[in-house]
C-alpha cells in the first residue's frame, strides 16, 4: 500500500495494458473532500501529469467517510469504475 500524504484519506491506483503499452492512474481522496485522478506511469516509467478533479464530496459524504481509509477507498473504487477504469481489489 502506499505512503499516504497527511491531507490525503486514501489512495488507489488503477492499470490499463495495451498494444500501446501500460498506463496506471492513481486516485486520491484528500481530506478537504476533493477527488482526483492523473496518470502516474507509463509503461512503468513515472509521469507528472497535474491532477483532474473528479468531484468534491458533500459535507454529509466526508462525515459518513470521516477517517476510515476503508470507506474511503470503497468510494475511490466506485467512481474510478464509473469513469471506466478497473481497480483491482487487493484487501481480501
Amino acid at each position: 500500500m502506499p505512503r499516504l500524504a497527511a491531507r490525503a484519506i486514501s489512495r488507489i491506483e488503477t492499470t490499463y495494458r495495451s498494444d500501446l503499452g501500460s498506463f496506471t492512474w492513481a486516485w486520491v481522496v484528500r481530506a478537504d473532500g476533493e477527488v482526483q485522478y492523473r496518470l502516474s506511469h507509463v509503461d512503468g516509467r513515472r509521469e507528472r501529469n497535474p491532477w483532474q478533479s473528479v468531484c468534491h464530496l458533500t459535507t454529509v459524504e466526508r462525515r459518513a467517510i470521516g477517517s476510515d481509509q476503508a470507506r474511503a477507498t470503497d468510494l475511490l473504487m466506485r467512481l474510478a469504475r464509473e469513469h471506466g477504469h478497473f481497480p483491482v481489489d487487493n484487501r481480501r
